[in-house]
């Protein structure tokens, strides 16, 4: 029925047509760059968590490592039940704001508070006090972004439906992306933290400007998108009647091959994000000896590349089909990744020199390490752009199947297994750092040779976990033609833009 309509020129609900009556399949170059300029809010919140929380609790505020992983695991446990439901109901909300900018705005103001209460307040100093600070804290700033991260990114894949367009879309949003997170990790090891992982009150003023840029770009994103609203995708039809019959709507839905090669090749890889994320700064004190300062300059040097990439994602993925390309960056960045663990081992249990000797910033060792973080950021920028693109594909290949739009469900649904089995990789993480020896009253000797014993279990689960992830993708099914046959099916037509 789509299709009819658009081919008489009747007009659509929330559609807006470009040249030859087709349905405007091309964003304008303005909404673009506002939808991209949300991303650095995310970035800013997932670098706090990713690398800098965990040290935090544990090192700082003298947390144990196995309460910090389980506090951290419980949350992210609720935040994936609690993102594909917004995903569905968002996929279904009929309001004057559409069906994503509700939610979009409810959040702003209570993610900006959770992040810096997260950094700055103290319920007590006992364990008990700490864990139960950690777990309500992180639990509700996750929750508090659900509300904005899942209709934004079902947003993405509304705003522009052309196969290469959205390349450039995925790209300037990587692009903001690595402002946001590069800039604040540089800020914070050069500026707050200083000389020292251990300065608590470095901390505090993270908090204060990471939440006030939190507050800032996502509202500048919600209301430079806002404009939006009239010709973004309705509801195709109405909320199933019960319960069961939405249940059987999602699976219907998310029945989908190549949705589910990325839903089960993100799952696997989720174990390995679950047990490195945070453990950066454990290996920049303790196996590689450098202060915060010595390294901040990484983030800006990655975030150099990072945005020549991203900014021409369009044009270096033009012409490639996804797929191929992304299997082609990824199998790169395995062999590469772990490779200067693996000389360090290498070093220390062979009696071998491959590597400098850990040294002085600006020492060979240093210049070795930047080079590594710039080739291995600027692979993984692409590859994981390309995914992106990929996914929004998913969005009309399912509509042409079952007559719905669920940008919600797609972008979110995976949440659910893969932040659970990432969670688990959390508690796992802080039984091996126990394991290994890393308490909070050890010393740095002893912490180091900790170090040395972590590094080889994450060399091999570094190999093997996103091998198996990436044997996966490779069964995706999208291509070029496919998605340009599925846009003519449904109505869009050739590509038009829409007007300024």
């Amino acid at each position: 029925m789509l299709a009819i309509a658009a081919t008489r020129g009747y007009p659509l609900p929330g559609s807006r047509f470009g040249e030859r009556g087709a349905l405007a399949t091309k964003a304008r170059a303005s909404t673009l760059v506002a939808y991209a300029v949300g991303q650095i809010s995310p970035s800013v919140k997932g670098n706090l968590l990713a690398s800098f929380l965990l040290y935090y609790y544990n090192q700082v505020l003298g947390l144990s490592a196995g309460l910090a992983g389980l506090a951290l695991a419980m949350a992210l446990v609720v935040d994936a039940v609690s993102d594909p439901l917004m995903g569905y109901v968002s996929d279904h909300t009929r309001s004057r704001l559409g069906r994503r900018h509700p939610y979009i705005y409810a959040s702003l103001l209570p993610s900006a508070a959770f992040y810096y209460l997260l950094l700055s307040v103290r319920f007590g100093s006992s364990q008990a006090a700490l864990f139960w600070q950690l777990l309500l804290l992180v639990t509700g700033l996750r929750l508090a972004w659900t509300f904005y991260q899942v209709p934004r990114e079902a947003l993405g894949a509304e705003i522009s439906k052309d196969y290469e367009q959205r390349n450039q879309l995925h790209g300037l949003n990587s692009f903001f992306g690595w402002i946001g997170g590069a800039g604040i990790a540089y800020a914070t090891q050069a500026w707050f933290l200083k000389g020292s992982y251990d300065n608590e009150a470095g901390y505090h003023g993270l908090a204060a400007w990471g939440a006030g840029i939190l507050l800032l770009t996502s509202a500048l994103f919600a209301i430079g998108t806002h404009r939006e609203i009239p010709h973004l995708e309705p509801p195709r039809q109405g909320r199933p009647p019960g319960m069961r019959e939405a249940v059987r709507e999602i699976l219907e839905t998310l029945n989908h091959r190549s949705w589910l090669m990325l839903f089960f090749a993100g799952m696997v890889f989720s174990i390995y994000v679950g047990l490195v994320q945070g453990l950066g700064v454990y290996f920049n004190r303790f196996f590689w000896d450098w202060a915060p300062s010595d390294v901040a300059i990484f983030a800006i040097t990655d975030l150099t590349a990072a945005l020549g990439v991203s900014l021409f994602a369009g044009r270096l993925a033009g012409g490639f089909d996804k797929k191929q390309l992304a299997l082609r960056l990824f199998a790169i960045s395995i062999a590469i990744g772990p490779l200067l663990l693996v000389l360090r081992l290498a070093d220390l249990h062979l009696g071998l020199h491959l590597l400098p000797p850990n040294g002085p910033k600006y020492g060979p060792l240093w210049w070795i390490m930047l080079l590594h973080s710039l080739v291995t950021s600027s692979i993984g920028v692409l590859a994981w752009i390309l995914v992106g693109s990929m996914t929004a594909d998913v969005v009309e290949d399912s509509q042409r199947q079952t007559g719905r739009r669920s940008e919600g469900l797609f972008f979110a649904g995976p949440n659910l297994v893969q932040k659970c089995i990432s969670g688990l990789g959390f508690v796992v993480k802080g039984v091996l750092l126990t394991a290994v020896g890393f308490e909070a009253a050890a010393g740095d000797a002893e912490k180091a040779a900790a170090t040395a014993k972590l590094a080889a279990i994450l060399v091999a689960l570094g190999v093997l976990l996103p091998s198996l992830s990436l044997w996966i993708l490779s069964h995706y099914e999208i291509t070029r033609d496919t998605h340009e046959r599925n846009l003519a099916q449904l109505g869009y037509g050739r590509p038009a833009q829409r007007d300024s």
